[in-house]
């Protein structure tokens, strides 16, 4: 999708969707979090938005520059676990060309990994459907009055890796475990600084935060810093805003837009006999 943004196929981003909405099973959700204070069990529902948010910005190469979101809360998503927060969320981002991306996840019932972006003169997106990934095919579509000769209105094709294919398909994460470990070598091997560099992951990262501030007030819109301009992020330098148990204490926010709330008794005994049976106690 990256390269048919940059070829132009669609024109300049006006609208993006990414959603990584990932449910798994009570059990094996207490199996990756064990303990009452896991931060699985407590992080706000905006926070894991990288994974949504990431492809995006890699495919046009904007930034984020303001957010808003809401949250949404769901306790009986939760019945079964002991996870205090909400499960989903939906986040909006301006970014710095003016387009609007929509961000949403993380564990409501309906597993989505899914991306879509809309052009000046054209979209694509990931095709829907079974499994993980869907078809993993990419689609694109443009009006009959945007074509250009030779253009069709509509294809779709399945798309493979430009280099390093055998070896990605053998890695986890639909290759993602590869190119992670690929791209910092190489980063390290040529010293250029990959495109996800800290400036970019760090404010990708911070959308999570502020987007969490701003459904704790219902949607109020929130600027994200230039975090390259030290006049910028010299605000933010003492800021230990923190929703983890351990870092509570008048002023710091809750994990749950209903406040703190205590995880279910049914809740609490499964995730008991989960964890005896790893070996894990309290």
């Amino acid at each position: 999708m990256r390269r048919l943004y940059k070829a132009g196929e669609i024109g300049e981003v006006t609208y993006a969707e990414g959603e990584y909405n990932h449910p798994m099973a009570p059990s094996d959700r207490l199996r990756i979090s064990p303990g009452m204070n896991h931060w699985r069990a407590h992080i706000p529902s905006t926070y894991y938005c990288t994974h949504a948010l990431a492809p995006l910005v890699y495919i046009t190469e904007t930034m984020p520059v303001k957010v808003n979101a809401l949250s949404i809360a769901c306790r009986s998503v939760d019945d079964l676990t002991v996870r205090v927060a909400d499960p989903g969320s939906v986040i909006l981002c301006r970014m710095d060309n003016g387009a609007v991306f929509r961000i949403f996840g993380l564990l409501l019932p309906g597993h989505s990994n899914w991306y879509r972006v809309h052009g000046s003169r054209g979209a694509m997106e990931i095709t829907r459907g079974s499994g993980y990934f869907g078809p993993g095919q990419v689609r694109v579509w443009r009006e009959k009055w945007d074509l250009r000769p030779g253009e069709e209105a509509e294809r779709a094709y399945t798309p493979d890796w430009p280099e390093h294919g055998d070896l990605a398909r053998q890695a986890g994460h639909g290759g993602g475990d590869f190119w992670t470990g690929f791209h910092f070598a190489n980063a390290v091997r040529t010293g250029i600084p990959p495109f996800l560099d800290v400036y970019r992951g760090v404010a990708m990262s911070s959308v999570g935060i502020l987007a969490w501030k701003s459904a704790l007030e219902d949607g109020r819109p929130l600027e994200v810093p230039d975090f390259r301009d030290e006049t910028a992020r010299k605000p933010y330098e003492t800021d230990d805003w923190s929703p983890w148990p351990e870092h509570a204490r008048p002023g710091q926010p809750p994990p749950s837009i209903l406040g703190h709330v205590a995880p279910s008794p049914e809740g609490v005994a499964l995730a008991r006999k989960v964890w005896a049976e790893m070996g894990y106690r309290e």
